[in-house]
């Protein structure tokens, strides 16, 4: 019995092989028909356009880098030029604080001499002294009366004034010896202090020099590599340029060849003459619009130019409003999109084209004609998206512009 259906099955089985297969070969001679759209090559513009405009990002960074790292070379010239003088500077604070050691060291000598000159000449005038008052003032006038004349008597008598005197004499002049060679080694001890703050004040500056100039040069050492870096990208960046250049070339031709064929065989083109307008329909059921055209303030990148406009859900959040199409015309594109999500394009004829992005889901095809109005998509929040909107823009022969021309 399970043999008989068996065999029963294997009919249908074949069968259902055989339709899967061709409708494999149609979707294949679908594509080999429309082989390459206007859309994919306004796909590869636009990418060459955000790839120059990275460039262009990427060589304003590595002009910024240039300028920063030559401020940078600057200041560390003129740190090693400042810690050069300060080197001399210590060099000669150094030179005086030695020579100041000397000259201190020799008025201690010459103070020390003077004060044994002044106490030896004290201990001899105290010995005269002892030696007057042991032998008292009759020896004195003993010495005097013994005298054989009157110039003998004056002779002793001023002999003896002559003594006294010039004991005083010699006593006031080491007294004020001692002081001067004092007051001058400490004037001494003063320079020498000033002179060890100085030098302290300078090695000072000196380490701070020194760690300024350490920092800059690590600073110096990550600009380089930032410069290194910004410099490999942007020759990235002219390589992918270059490259798209060629494919764009080759679509371009492709596509013409395409058209001539389809206008000889009497086929409809991909991104045909089907001609709109020129005046939008508004492209949806809200007309709260949350972001304009033009450039936009943004945290990171700063101003950031914003090739469309965006218009926010009906209920703010919510998914599922109808997306017309603002004009008549062939899709060009219906696909899904790393940034711009589930996105169409629309051909209205003349190189313009209607761009919609984000949407939550594509109710049309590539190669579909349709009319103003008619539902091409879902609202939503598809790609690098911040919220459920739609991201309506233009292009003009290749070039985004703005929508609000044609929008009515």
């Amino acid at each position: 019995m399970k043999k008989l259906l068996r065999l029963r099955m294997l009919p249908l089985f074949l069968c259902l092989v055989i339709t899967v297969f061709t409708c494999f070969l149609s979707i294949k001679n679908v594509s080999n028909v429309y082989g390459i759209t206007s859309g994919e090559i306004n796909d590869a513009k636009n990418e060459k356009e955000q790839k120059e405009q990275e460039r262009k990002n990427v060589q304003e960074e590595l002009d910024n880098y240039k300028k920063q790292s030559e401020t940078t070379k600057e200041y560390i010239a003129k740190l090693d030029e400042a810690m050069s003088e300060l080197d001399g500077q210590i060099y000669d604070v150094n030179n005086n604080i030695e020579r100041l050691t000397q000259e201190i060291e020799e008025t201690q000598i010459n103070l020390d001499i003077a004060i044994e000159d002044a106490d030896e000449q004290y201990k001899m005038m105290k010995l005269r002294i002892q030696y007057m008052y042991e032998r008292n003032e009759e020896s004195f006038l003993a010495a005097l009366l013994q005298s054989t004349s009157m110039g003998e008597l004056l002779n002793r008598a001023e002999y003896y004034t002559k003594i006294s005197s010039y004991d005083r004499q010699q006593l006031e002049r080491y007294q004020s010896t001692i002081e001067f060679i004092k007051v001058a080694k400490q004037d001494l001890e003063d320079d020498y202090a000033e002179l060890d703050d100085l030098k302290a004040s300078l090695e000072q500056q000196r380490t701070d020099m020194e760690y300024m100039l350490a920092e800059k040069q690590k600073e110096m050492q990550n600009l380089d590599a930032q410069i290194a870096n910004a410099q490999n990208k942007e020759t990235e960046l002219a390589s992918s340029i270059d490259a798209l250049d060629g494919e764009i070339e080759a679509m371009e031709k492709k596509l013409a060849a395409q058209q001539a064929a389809a206008a000889a065989n009497n086929k409809p083109s991909l991104g045909g003459d089907v001609v709109g307008t020129g005046a939008w329909l508004w492209p949806t059921i809200s007309r709260r619009v949350t972001s304009d055209f033009g450039v936009i303030d943004d945290p990171i990148r700063g101003g950031v130019p914003h090739k469309g406009v965006d218009i926010g859900a009906r209920t703010p959040g919510v998914s599922g409003d109808p997306i017309y199409a603002v004009d008549n015309g062939v899709v060009a594109v219906a696909e899904s999109n790393p940034s711009a999500g589930n996105w169409i394009w629309i051909s209205h004829g003349n190189g313009l084209y209607s761009v919609y992005m984000h949407n939550s889901k594509l109710l049309v095809s590539v190669g579909q004609t349709v009319n103003k109005g008619d539902t091409i998509a879902l609202m939503g929040t598809t790609g690098q998206s911040n919220g459920v909107h739609l991201h309506i823009a233009a292009r003009l022969n290749g070039t985004y512009v703005n929508p609000w021309t044609y929008l009515k």
